[in-house]
């Protein structure tokens, strides 16, 4: 019996060990059946954050560094948060971002500029190159965002070019010369960072997106070297080229219009690097600023729904639109040209061009002069849509010819007066300018002439600022009238005077159509261009403008004999005058009318008010013709760029994005 016992109890205590091996296999099991619903639990809840792997340092760059998850417990799942940049095109004074108590950062191409904005650093781009074998052309980086490139690529112009310049004034040794750096621009690119969550992300879109706006994109797009190829927005197709790069946009559901940045070449940012300056946002619109604009806290966003016939800014010709054939035309409306020049415009049989489109003479005898004091940069976007192709003419050679006619004592058109002086001698010192510059290290961008050319651009400002406003709108109206008649009318002008002309060394032949320019050998063109304006264009602007202002200032207005229409409005009644002065020093006896003018009184002398507003009309036209050469010598425009109209996107807020 003690045995059984024995056995019963041995057979007991061997079952507890085995219950035992099995409660802990079953705890182990357990366990692990737990840990794997957490881990999937958990897995589910860290792929509730979407998009974050979206955001990594291959597609982000530096700017990965700001995503992070979110847990959101009311919706127990994960958000993804991110930051990206909203960048616009301000002054380097500015202090008022989009974004409200955030820091703004400028894209100046210095290391802090580089750290701020996230971008690469010199080194890192060192790097890549080396690891693309010195290769001119950059394979597409299709995991990239387009943004982080275009930071990449907007910090590169920065430096580039300053180092450029800096390089510039090393062979161009300043003396008692301010340098210009980054903070006197006036058209910097900045960016403030803009928190995102995923949530917000379209469907279609899978790489987080930089976000600017339509205007300030147009400056961006300028500053780049990048010209408009295509800009359909009934279509809603966007394509620019150049410099390298080459910009698309198209519209994205839900979203807007999305651009892509891709690098196709070697850019490049030395001399062609366009003028910093603020005027540079309406140029790139087709506006142009003139010497008369003084306004500069204007909001240009209120510009182009102003409606342009009552526009004080217009009348007063503080704008000028040369945007389309279409805005062109209505210029010269403004200007108050005659109908018959307008449609020379909107003709698709009409010339427009001389030596080179006459657009280009209206922008340098009125457009407001953008060179930065001091600086080697002369780029702008062409706010005209004609090509700017220097090869078919000489503007060094014409501004020697200007100086030739002003100064030759046979020229009896040109009337003497102190500013005639003036533009002989500043004519003077500009050829000896470009003589000295043709020996210098960077012809064409030596400083003394750059400085040179701006000096006397501002003498021109202040007489054409401080003279008669109607008198110089005149000038400017009557000489775009008989140019533009001129290029399309071959038939003889009223008033035109013997072909055969005595000029020193024997009779030379005088050219009466710029038709004939295109015959005239390259060396020959600019000589006989400034013979039909001094010849020709003077004689006849001179008259109309002079005959044009006295109607308006009075009733009764009688022409002299400088007018090749002094028979018209003359009355039977005439009395001789005293004797007008010519440059030379002769006399000559000019019939003037009585003019009863109301209430009686003592009558002014007309002789001498005529002969006075035929000298200052003279000038007017004179300092025109000179500032337009030398406003189109200090300034350039690229071959190859061209406005597409876009003059109602002046100052646009429409809210674009970049891939």
């Amino acid at each position: 019996m003690a045995d059984m016992g024995n056995s019963n109890s041995s057979e007991s205590g061997g079952g507890g060990d085995d219950d035992g091996i099995v409660n802990w296999v079953a705890l182990v099991i357990s366990l692990v059946a737990l840990l794997g619903t957490f881990a999937q639990v958990f897995q589910q809840y860290i792929a509730s954050a979407a998009g974050y792997s979206n955001c990594g340092e291959s597609v982000m760059g530096r700017w990965h560094e700001s995503k992070k998850r979110k847990f959101r417990a009311t919706e127990l799942r994960f958000e993804v948060e991110f930051e990206t940049p909203v960048i616009f095109v301000c002054p380097t004074t500015n202090d008022k971002g989009p974004i409200k108590k955030q820091p703004i950062y400028f894209v100046s191409g210095t290391p802090q500029s580089l750290k701020e904005t996230r971008a690469l650093l010199p080194q890192d781009e060192e790097a890549h190159r080396q690891s693309l074998q010195e290769s001119t052309v950059h394979t597409a980086d299709n995991e990239r965002a387009s943004w982080v490139v275009l930071l990449s690529q907007l910090q590169s112009m920065e430096k580039e070019s300053q180092d450029w310049q800096q390089e510039h004034y090393k062979q161009n040794p300043p003396e008692r010369m301010e340098q210009v750096d980054f903070s006197k621009h006036t058209l910097a690119v900045a960016l403030q960072a803009k928190k995102r969550s995923w949530d917000t992300m379209p469907a279609g879109v899978k790489k987080p997106y930089a976000t600017t706006t339509m205007c300030h994109l147009l400056e961006i797009v300028a500053m780049m070297g990048i010209h408009w190829k295509e800009f359909d927005r009934s279509r809603e197709r966007y394509r620019a080229e150049g410099n390298g790069y080459i910009l698309m946009g198209t519209n994205v559901p839900e979203l807007g219009i999305m651009f892509t940045l891709q690098v196709t070449g070697k850019s490049r940012f030395q001399e062609n690097r366009v003028i910093p300056v603020d005027e540079v946002k309406e140029l790139c619109c087709g506006y142009v600023s003139t010497l008369f604009q003084e306004n500069k806290d204007r909001r240009r966003i209120e510009f182009p729904n102003d409606d342009t016939k009552d526009s004080k800014d217009t009348k007063d010709l503080n704008f000028l639109q040369l945007g389309s054939l279409d805005e062109i035309a209505e210029t010269m409306v403004l200007i108050e040209c005659n109908t018959d020049t307008a449609k020379y415009f909107r003709s698709p049989d009409a010339k427009h061009g001389h030596l080179f489109p006459v657009p280009f003479e209206l922008l340098g005898m009125l457009g407001k002069t953008l060179h930065i004091r001091n600086s080697a940069f002369r780029m702008l976007p062409n706010p005209t849509p004609y090509h700017w192709d220097k090869n078919f003419f000489n503007m060094r050679r014409l501004v020697r010819e200007y100086w030739k006619k002003i100064t030759d004592s046979d020229t009896d058109d040109v009337l003497w007066n102190p500013q005639t002086q003036k533009l002989m001698d500043d004519s003077e010192t500009l050829v000896h300018a470009l003589d000295v510059d043709k020996k210098s290290k960077t012809p064409g961008y030596s400083m003394p002439l750059l400085n040179t050319l701006h000096d006397v651009l501002v003498g021109c400002d202040n007489f054409l600022k401080t003279s008669d406003r109607d008198l110089v709108r005149m000038v400017i109206r009557e000489h775009f009238q008989e140019v533009m008649r001129m290029i399309n009318d071959k038939g003889s002008a009223e008033g035109d005077f013997d072909a055969n002309s005595m000029r020193s060394g024997g009779v030379k032949q005088v050219a009466e159509h710029f038709d004939e320019l295109t015959a005239a050998s390259p060396e020959l063109r600019q000589e006989a261009f400034m013979e039909l304006y001094f010849f020709k264009v003077l004689r006849h602007v001179r008259a109309r403008a002079v005959m044009s202002y006295g109607r308006r200032q009075t009733t009764q207005y009688a022409p002299s004999v400088h007018s090749p229409d002094s028979a018209i409005d003359s009355e039977p009644e005439a009395r001789a005058s005293p004797p007008s002065l010519r440059k030379d020093g002769s006399s000559q006896s000019v019939p003037m009318l009585t003019v009863q003018f109301p209430g009686g009184g003592p009558q002014p002398d007309l002789a001498d008010e005529t002969t006075k507003l035929e000298s200052t009309a003279s000038a007017i036209w004179c300092t025109l013709v000179l500032r337009m050469l030398c406003w189109l010598l200090l300034h350039d425009f690229n071959k190859k760029d061209v406005q597409i109209p876009k003059s109602e996107l002046l100052g646009s807020r429409l809210p674009v994005y970049i891939a």
